[in-house]
């Protein structure tokens, strides 16, 4: 079997000693780990403490780029990972959440109020003939969108159970 010298780079830690003159390398992943108390949930996200002198805790968060609300995402991944955390003053969630933002179309829902408003942006300079053609291409798109988030489908519960 032939041998090639071949480089291959290395992450890591290097370290020099101007007391003896001496070099060490310490690579990357043999190094210990500077994450500890790990917790994971679904959809992503991630919560873990630092470790050296001063400790932090850390979250990421993750969504689809393609997710219809990324917000909802976002809220439901921090509190799987903050559950055990207690706030020192209650903290207010925004009265309505975003449940579409895509091509041009916003929509929200709030529950308090059993409402959802839509928001669309057409550009009449690339729309100006078929400026109607784009507005029904946005209901249409509110349409298959709704269903598919939970917010929406529990406030829709929640209002046929009151006038039942």
């Amino acid at each position: 079997m032939k041998t090639t010298d071949k480089k291959i780079k290395v992450r890591g830690t290097g370290t020099y000693d101007p007391a003896d003159n001496s070099f060490g390398f310490v690579p990357f992943n043999e190094a210990p780990s500077t994450q500890t108390k790990v917790k994971s949930c679904a959809g992503g996200g991630k919560r873990w403490v630092t470790t050296g002198s001063d400790p932090s805790k850390m979250i990421s968060l993750k969504s689809k780029e393609s997710s219809a609300d990324q917000y909802a995402d976002f809220v439901s991944q921090f509190n799987a990972l903050t559950k055990d955390l207690k706030p020192k003053k209650p903290v207010t969630l925004p009265q309505e959440l975003r449940v579409v933002k895509e091509q041009g179309l916003e929509c929200w829902l709030n529950e308090e109020k059993s409402e959802m408003t839509f928001r669309g942006t057409i550009d009449l300079s690339k729309h100006s003939r078929d400026w109607q053609a784009e507005v029904l291409r946005q209901v249409q798109l509110v349409v298959r969108r709704l269903p598919a988030s939970e917010r929406f489908n529990k406030v829709i519960n929640s209002i046929k159970g009151l006038k039942k």
